[in-house]
């Protein structure tokens, strides 16, 4: 991974667990005591890309964004008031930024700014779902089919430690009627029900046969990016579940996060650390 200038200014984590994604380092510095704290996060093979600044959230296995950089976050770290942090919605180079002013924009009508904020979002950060929740529908409210049903599948398989899609993406996905171009979609070509609900009211469900099915198809394709987080989603979901589904898919959290990581490494190892 390619760290960023000033790194000296703080130590970072190496601990690895099944619950805090691969590619997060925790800044010691920002423990609080209880288990959360800041540290920088890399996509899945950007690892050359500079990282962004996170909080991450023990109980709910749960990664925010909260800083574009590490020289932001440093800035806010050292001051001895540190009130926020803060959101700029003007900032075009914090993807957080774009994805919250693309929102104002599409609930404003204004479909093509919107469309322009949140493509710039996706293309700073890749793994955020909501990000590619909002410029599906937007791509929706223009007409382009082809290029908001590419985005709503972006959402369903993207990083689910960052929070899972809003659960009108799962509806519209599991509505989706398929192009020519979708048929054979590693995601959808096995049928789209196999993961559903996503709020209170109705709690996610999945058929983790299928969704390992549809991993293999996508590693099996080609789309080794894709699969890699849709398996780093399966560990996380699997591991939440009471221990009778985990004994039925034969699921050993521990066994399951060394396999994985050592297949991200060898595919990605610039990630290992």
């Amino acid at each position: 991974m390619t760290f960023p200038e000033g790194m000296g200014e703080v130590t970072l984590s190496t601990a690895k667990d099944i619950l805090i994604p691969s590619g997060y380092l925790a800044i010691e510095e920002s423990e609080d005591g209880g288990g959360d704290n800041y540290g920088l996060y890399w996509e899945i093979g950007k690892e050359s890309n500079p990282p962004i600044v996170c909080s991450w959230h023990h109980e709910e296995f749960l990664l925010s964004p909260e800083f574009k950089n590490f020289a932001a976050f440093l800035e806010w770290f050292k001051d001895d008031e540190r009130v926020g942090p803060t959101m700029n919605l003007n900032d075009r180079d914090f993807f957080i930024s774009l994805m919250n002013k693309g929102k104002v924009l599409t609930k404003n009508e204004r479909t093509e700014e919107a469309i322009e904020k949140l493509e710039r979002s996706v293309s700073l950060f890749g793994e955020y779902a909501e990000s590619w929740y909002w410029l599906s529908e937007n791509y929706y409210k223009k007409g382009q089919k082809e290029k908001g049903d590419n985005a709503l599948i972006k959402s369903i398989s993207a990083n689910f430690f960052f929070g899972l899609p809003p659960k009108k993406a799962f509806d519209r996905f599991n509505a989706l009627e398929l192009s020519v171009n979708l048929q054979d979609h590693p995601m959808v070509k096995r049928g789209t029900k196999w993961i559903v609900g996503g709020d209170f009211a109705t709690p996610l469900s999945v058929n983790y046969e299928l969704m390992q099915e549809i991993i293999e198809d996508l590693l099996n394709a080609g789309d080794v990016r894709t699969g890699m987080l849709m398996s780093q989603n399966y560990g996380l979901l699997m591991s939440r579940q009471p221990e009778d589904i985990a004994k039925r898919y034969s699921f050993q959290s521990t066994k399951w996060f060394e396999e994985f990581c050592i297949k991200l490494f060898s595919i990605y190892p610039n990630r290992s650390y």
